[in-house]
């Protein structure tokens, strides 16, 4: 969902999360999302689109070990200030990161991003929220204990480990008859 700077109106745009998040967030999360609710709110702050509101996601996606399948749930605040490319310095000064633009000091500030200055993609920042919100690994054991035995046992089974040692490559069958020279 494109928003156009242009067409938010003074009072802000409210906006209902749609197919076109569920979308986004299934991108962000490699997973198949199975319910999802929230809303945005956007603002024009001059030439700075401001956007903030509540977002709750169930989504299935592989467990990082085992590879099965695990319901994962996000939610929380999404407060991202949005500013055009050509207001951003080239430098940074601060190494705490970019200067923050002045914006209302209502409107709770807890991370910025840039656009191209004319629209801001609603699928993008919808995006980037799953993408920092999702943990770095989903383990079905760690997400429910009573399935860490069998994650474990999958895992195993995946590796070969149930089956004793991987076969040798038989481009490698070689080195293993040589013996390394001895130190006599």
């Amino acid at each position: 969902m494109i928003v156009a700077l242009n067409d938010i109106p003074t009072r802000g745009l409210d906006v209902q999360v749609g197919s076109w998040a569920a979308a986004a967030c299934a991108e962000a999360m490699a997973g198949e999302v199975k319910a999802y609710e929230g809303s945005l709110q956007v603002t024009r702050h001059g030439v700075h689109i401001g956007v903030r509101g509540e977002l709750h996601l169930v989504g299935e996606v592989p467990c990082d070990r085992c590879g099965a399948a695990c319901l994962l749930s996000l939610g929380g605040d999404l407060s991202v200030l949005y500013s055009p490319l050509a207001a951003i310095p080239e430098t940074v000064e601060d190494e705490e990161g970019p200067p923050r633009p002045p914006v209302d000091p209502g409107f709770p500030v807890e991370d910025v991003g840039e656009y191209d200055g004319v629209a801001l993609d609603l699928a993008h920042v919808v995006r980037e929220w799953a993408l920092v919100e999702r943990p770095p690994r989903v383990l079905c054991g760690e997400l429910d204990e009573a399935e860490e035995p069998a994650c474990r046992a999958r895992f195993a089974a995946l590796s070969g480990d149930a089956r004793g040692p991987a076969p040798v490559d038989p481009r490698f069958s070689k080195l293993l008859s040589l013996q390394p020279p001895s130190e006599e």
